[in-house]
């Protein structure tokens, strides 16, 4: 069994419009995993958006993928790496309001996925600053993998 969070956001107009295009064409959300090796180790990538934080390879779903099929193609975009997903351990639901009109809202899931390596070379992708292996965590992590670092880490 995994944990499902409730989210609200508000969204200004246009960015809620944006959002309301994509759902409009099948965006579901988003999916990323927490990838580990033969030797427990975890791939962690840091983004150019927020380029002091580390954080799993992941990203927004495509229309006509699965988020599983998210996941696998955004671990190959952003590290160069295959993998095989094992579980689930997180899902957020997030729901998303118009900041001008409440009662305007759209739906999304964002997935995290346990998942082992089965092949591939580790190499940070176009849209990622670097990707690494760990054996121990990183200082700066993002807050969302925080508590799975904590329990793979062993804090």
């Amino acid at each position: 069994m995994f944990p499902v969070h409730d989210e609200r956001v508000e969204n200004e107009p246009d960015y809620f419009e944006h959002g309301r295009r994509k759902a409009e064409n099948g965006w579901l959300g988003s999916a990323a995993v927490w990838m580990s090796d033969a030797k427990d180790r975890v791939v962690m990538i840091r983004h150019p958006n927020v380029p002091d934080a580390w954080g799993v390879p992941g990203g927004g779903h495509e229309s006509g993928e699965t988020l599983s099929e998210t996941a696998h193609r955004e671990v190959r975009e952003e590290t160069g790496l295959r993998c095989r997903l094992t579980d689930v351990l997180d899902v957020r639901r997030r729901e998303i309001f118009l900041e001008t009109n409440p009662d305007e809202r759209l739906f999304s899931l964002s997935v995290l996925f346990s998942g082992v390596r089965v092949g591939g070379e580790l190499a940070a992708g176009d849209d990622v600053l670097d990707a690494r292996w760990f054996e121990s965590p990183p200082e700066n992590l993002l807050d969302f993998v925080e508590e799975h670092a904590d329990r793979w880490f062993g804090k």
